[in-house]
């Protein structure tokens, strides 16, 4: 756990202060308005209210007790990213807690909590105060209570305080992202289970577990209202909002950011970037090896005894059948979110990070069932240690990112110092602007690129832009690698042909603009005077373009 915590704060001021992750910035433009108890209204429902109410709460709080400054906008930016890397750490516990009531072995569970802990993705997103990192730890606690609450089948006071924990943790995901209704089945589900299995069905059964229901419902509804009251009150504004950002996982055209995502394969999208890029290949193949181990064991209609030992070693064959159920519930809970959230059109890759957990603990599984499948105890060791290591080395290369300075800040330092004040700078919209800083030096010239349709009118307007121009910058990828993918016209609703040609002429040096600058920071690492470094743009464009973009800088010839 201290390693994980240490990972996520690592450089995590990895902006120096200038919120360039604009999901972040939203946030806590929002959470800067409200206050503790005067103020309370978020006016703003794309996401849920608990994040940033812990996020204000927590800033007054700590103003209040140890005299911090955490309440303004630069202070609320870096307690966000310290609740982010809080929450993850808690969802790297819970790893540990399922995997042990899944398998019953604590090498499988420490394994499991140990690669989740170094998995890169989550590692990055516990550097932001996004509300996926909240969702995530929500989410990985709930299949914890219901797992526990399957395995408490005797104890009815215990299964009655499970109850209000699942009605408090299932309101805190409602109250942080609206898609967590995806799993309100799966507890209907483990409430029902019980009552089916039991052989005897009495009325009295049938009106406990009514009872129970009932109680969940109505404790979930009290949660909910202490977390996102304004969800209840403003319901009209919060149907609105909750409207449109479905209406974006439908349409990629809705948004010109969403349009990334055109043409892009469902389940495959995300599957491609978690192998390559969020996982990585080792951790990724280890957690297919443990899925392969499970389907391969169920399907043999083994008891699985060495899954469900106790402490002392002694076999529960009586709870063999529970313990296949405890892993195929946990499948089903995660298939279930993977089959909705997958098929959306629009695909951010934090869209899918509640998943990840579920890899590590597959990941762990895996890797415990190569250990077994040697023949001595030495090979076991030199395996372990083998993929451990690598493991280690692959996020040790992508947390070089943080050990750098941000490729727009290095840019911002150089136009400063190169370009000439007066100049006009030629900027993309739906980006951020650069420099950072010092930007009253220059005139600025914004091209509307992903303006529609993409015809003579207007390029007619955008030649003249270009003219005006002494330099042009392109702060991400986020514009010239998606639009020229839409050139065609005959099979794309929005095209984008002479933006295309405008790009190809603008990095082949046929506009009148040559390269001047380069910016950006790769995964890479450096050993025996050899450096080894991955060029990770191929990613998700939200992959890269937060915490480590490319920047170009092209200079009128």
């Amino acid at each position: 756990m201290l390693l994980a915590f240490f990972l996520r704060i690592y450089g995590i001021n990895w902006d120096q202060g200038f919120h360039l992750h604009p999901d972040e910035r939203m946030l806590i433009m929002v959470a800067d308005r409200i206050h503790f108890f005067t103020n309370l209204n978020p006016d703003f429902f794309n996401y849920g209210s608990l994040p940033i109410y812990l996020l204000k709460g927590g800033a007054q709080l700590f103003d209040t007790i140890f005299r911090t400054h955490f309440q303004g906008y630069d202070g609320l930016l870096i307690l966000g990213r310290l609740l982010s890397a809080f929450f993850d750490v808690v969802t790297a516990y819970f790893v540990y807690k399922i995997a042990q009531l899944l398998f019953r072995k604590e090498k499988v569970s420490f394994l499991a909590m140990f690669l989740y802990t170094i998995s890169f993705f989550p590692i990055q997103n516990a550097h932001f105060f996004v509300v996926d990192v909240f969702l995530t730890c929500f989410t990985t606690v709930l299949l914890y209570l219901l797992l526990q609450y399957l395995h408490d089948h005797e104890n009815n006071r215990q299964r009655k305080i499970q109850i209000v924990k699942i009605a408090l943790i299932f309101a805190a995901m409602m109250a942080t992202k609206v898609t967590s209704l995806i799993f309100y089945p799966m507890i209907l589900l483990i409430f029902l289970i019980p009552f089916l299995f039991t052989k005897e069905k009495t009325m009295k059964q049938l009106s406990n577990l009514a009872m129970k229901v009932i109680t969940f419902h109505t404790l979930c509804f009290i949660f909910y209202f202490l977390f996102m009251p304004y969800g209840v009150l403003e319901v009209g504004t919060f149907i609105k909002d909750v409207t449109q950002q479905m209406k974006m996982n439908s349409d990629p055209y809705i948004f010109p950011y969403t349009l990334q995502y055109v043409g892009t394969l469902p389940y495959f999208y995300y599957l491609k970037n978690i192998f390559l890029w969020g996982l990585g290949p080792i951790i990724s193949l280890l957690s297919l090896f443990g899925i392969l181990a499970i389907f391969s064991s169920f399907w043999r209609r083994r008891q699985n005894t060495h899954l469900i030992k106790n402490d002392s070693g002694q076999a529960l064959r009586l709870r063999s059948g529970l313990a296949r159920m405890t892993i195929v519930l946990c499948f089903m809970f995660y298939a279930l979110y993977f089959l909705v959230i997958g098929k959306s059109a629009v695909k951010f890759m934090r869209y899918i990070l509640p998943l990840y957990p579920f890899f590590a603990v597959m990941a762990g599984y895996g890797l415990y069932n190569i250990q077994l499948s040697t023949l001595n105890i030495k090979q076991s060791k030199t395996i372990s240690f083998a993929f451990i290591i690598l493991t280690l080395l692959w996020t040790y290369m992508f947390m070089n990112i943080y050990a750098h300075p941000h490729p727009r800040i290095t840019a911002s330092e150089w136009m400063v110092k190169n370009i000439p004040a007066g100049s006009s700078l030629g900027v993309e919209h739906w980006d951020d602007r650069l420099p950072l800083f010092g930007g009253e030096r220059y005139n600025f010239v914004e091209f509307p690129l992903y303006e529609r349709p993409d015809d003579e009118t207007k390029w007619a307007m955008m030649k003249a832009k270009i003219q005006q121009t002494d330099y042009i910058v392109l702060a991400s990828n986020r514009l010239y690698v998606p639009l020229p993918k839409l050139q065609d016209c005959s099979k794309y609703k929005s095209c984008y042909p002479m933006v295309t040609e405008y790009y190809k002429e603008l990095f082949n040096g046929q506009l009148g603009f040559a390269k001047v600058a380069e910016f950006a920071t790769y995964p890479e690492l450096s050993l025996f005077g050899i450096t080894f470094r991955l060029d990770d743009q191929t990613a998700d464009e939200s992959f890269t373009v937060y915490d480590h973009p490319k920047v170009i800088i092209f200079k009128k010839i």
